[in-house]
């Protein structure tokens, strides 16, 4: 019988976890076990924690309240990661005895003498001599150290007591935790838990990964509540791609209106099987016409795209992602990234003021600044008089961001403005990005604007914005051969 269940390395719990794992396990994973002495269940570390992270060992799902783990307070969400047996040392037997099942299984374990720290013991082989004879009963002493051996290469005399000697033994996989603790079932254990962040971050950006509405919840909480960064970090970093994957609707509903995994690839946009590809969803064969759903992933994700996109539009995220782009608010750049390119995928027009105030902040970063012109752009004409409006800010970057995003929007409104402050700027920078900004919209009236200008400076061939202008033209012809 297993008499002790103890922890070493408990760090603090965060609640997330066991509705974490328990929405892992329950969108797929069945790799489990329900030890049915120590009343707990058991999930196994599957491939992308273990790799990952570098991590291995068995989860705790839930334990049954008064059972063994449970009185031994092991917690939903802790990763066993060692099993450890105790061995007392009252004889030369206890001695003999423990050394044998210590080494049973590897070629280390732990010899602790009284008054000295853990000493650790390793073998080069298997059947190497420890180098090391005790005597006594009750009170164990070390008799005799051989030259040469792992015992004279460490910390022990003769006359040291002997009290204990402790065997880890390493936790792989679910396979390993029922053959240790079957070959352990009469001895005295410990497990040696943790909670890895890195197995956190893996589990978060797991439900990103999975594609599944149920995620969203569980994300949103860990991002307003939590206060671990990195687990804000990946918790938005699901969220956008979740945003990503719900675009894609269109696309996964003709796989699943038609029951199949392979579509002639003519079926679909060529920038929707680009995104679809990137995200690891498909994969396309010009030559021979298809775009097939990648297994697992793919296969599952058209099952349950609709429903994805459903809880997407419902508008949380978009007024999540919108509090946090404030550097006032969130002050990791990476958050504010990832909030703003949500808010480029989503294109709420409540929205735009807020992004506007982004664009406009000096005290921003400049990258971000420009994602925030770049999400305004994705909004489209909504956003126009807004921009207009940040145009005619003083601030040299903020112009230069609002007339870039006003060129990608287009239209007459935009046209028309950009035309007129380029025939009326004489500020290089801001010149080059109107003219850019203005070849973008590409219509006659913006082509006649920018060949009035190349004819303005025709005579002064030193001029940045006559060159640049010059290699506008040249690539518009090009595009148009």
């Amino acid at each position: 019988m297993l008499e002790k269940i103890t922890r070493f390395g408990k760090s603090r719990y965060f609640m997330f976890i066991v509705p974490l794992f328990a929405l892992i396990v329950t969108l797929g994973c069945e790799n489990q076990h329900y030890d049915e002495r120590l009343q707990m269940r058991l999930q196994q570390l599957d491939s992308d924690l273990k790799d990952r992270w570098s991590t291995s060992g068995v989860v705790v799902l839930e334990t049954t309240p008064n059972g063994p783990a449970g009185k031994a307070q092991l917690e939903s969400g802790e990763l066993i990661s060692y099993v450890i047996a105790e061995y007392p040392v009252r004889s030369t037997g206890d001695f003999n005895s423990a050394l044998k099942k210590g080494f049973d299984e590897d070629n280390n374990l732990i010899l602790y003498l009284k008054d000295k720290p853990p000493l650790r013991i390793a073998l080069r082989r298997r059947g190497d001599k420890v180098g090391l004879s005790v005597e006594g009963n009750g009170t164990v002493r070390v008799k005799q150290i051989q030259p040469g051996t792992p015992a004279a290469n460490a910390d022990i005399q003769v006359g040291d007591i002997v009290e204990k000697i402790v065997d880890e033994r390493k936790i792989y996989s679910l396979d390993d935790y029922k053959d240790i603790l079957g070959k352990l079932a009469k001895q005295q254990v410990t497990f040696r838990t943790s909670e890895l962040i890195g197995v956190k971050i893996a589990a978060v950006t797991a439900l990103g990964d999975l594609g599944d509405a149920r995620a969203i919840e569980s994300l949103v909480d860990i991002f307003r509540n939590n206060t671990e960064l990195s687990l804000r970090k990946a918790s938005i970093s699901s969220l956008q791609r979740l945003v990503e994957l719900s675009v894609l609707n269109e696309l996964f509903q003709q796989f699943q209106d038609a029951n199949v995994n392979l579509l002639p690839a003519d079926n679909f946009q060529a920038q929707q099987l680009e995104s679809a590809a990137i995200l690891g969803l498909l994969t396309v064969d010009r030559t021979e016409n298809t775009a097939t759903l990648k297994a697992p992933f793919g296969t599952q994700f058209r099952h349950r795209s609709e429903a994805l996109y459903q809880k997407i539009n419902e508008g949380q995220l978009a007024e999540l992602a919108q509090a946090y782009i404030q550097i006032k608010v969130e002050p990791d750049q990476e958050i504010r990234r990832a909030c703003l390119a949500i808010l480029g995928i989503l294109k709420p027009v409540s929205a735009i003021e807020a992004l506007v105030e982004v664009l406009e902040n000096p005290t921003e970063i400049p990258g971000i600044r420009f994602q925030a012109g770049v999400a305004l752009r994705q909004i489209g004409q909504p956003a126009v008089d807004a921009l207009i409006m940040a145009f005619e800010s003083q601030d040299t970057s903020t112009k230069d961001i609002a007339a870039s995003a006003l060129g990608g929007i287009g239209g007459i409104k935009a046209r028309d403005r950009l035309i007129k402050a380029l025939e009326n700027t004489t500020e290089p920078a801001i010149q080059l990005t109107l003219v850019d900004a203005i070849a973008k919209i590409g219509d006659a009236p913006s082509m006649q604007a920018l060949e009035r200008q190349r004819q303005q400076y025709q005579n002064d061939d030193d001029s940045g914005i006559r060159i640049f202008l010059d290699e506008v033209f040249k690539s518009l012809t090009q595009k148009s051969m």
